[in-house]
């Protein structure tokens, strides 16, 4: 009886893997459509509920999985693209962006990575910058 129910969930588990690697795929098409329509995956590599992702022009994206199939983009850097070397505007918080607008006007922002503690940007010149969740900057590495 115990070995049938401990079957049944294991059955149970893999079928849900294998819907949520479609979900998946239909999460990073979708982002990659919308943020990046010019390129289009050319390597998907998964390593347990995560997806690195790597565009026709270079791009790297992160995304970050969790058990009930949920991905979302941790990490996008573009500073070896071929088409645009920019992370899309539309990925970058707003204070971040008037952040980077008023100290280092001239520089674009090439790579952004998001975690539970804050935001990460490495700008055109290699300057990297540390935020909080509150975006107060806490640290800079060139």
């Amino acid at each position: 009886m115990k070995k049938g129910i401990i079957l049944a969930l294991f059955a149970g588990l893999i079928t849900f893997t294998s819907c949520s690697n479609d979900k998946k795929m239909n999460v990073i098409n979708a982002f990659v459509k919308t943020y990046f329509p010019d390129t289009e995956v050319i390597a998907n590599i998964k390593d347990g509920l995560d997806c690195d992702v790597t565009l026709s022009d270079y791009t790297q994206i992160g995304f970050d999985g969790n058990l009930f199939g949920k991905l979302e983009w941790d990490e996008v850097d573009c500073r070896h693209a071929s088409l645009s070397t920019t992370v899309p505007a539309a990925l970058v918080p707003t204070e971040i962006t008037n952040y980077v607008n008023r100290i280092h006007g001239s520089q674009s922002i090439t790579k952004i990575a998001k975690d539970t503690r804050g935001w990460d940007i490495e700008l055109s010149n290699g300057l990297e910058i540390e935020f909080d969740k509150r975006f107060n900057v806490v640290d800079f590495d060139d």
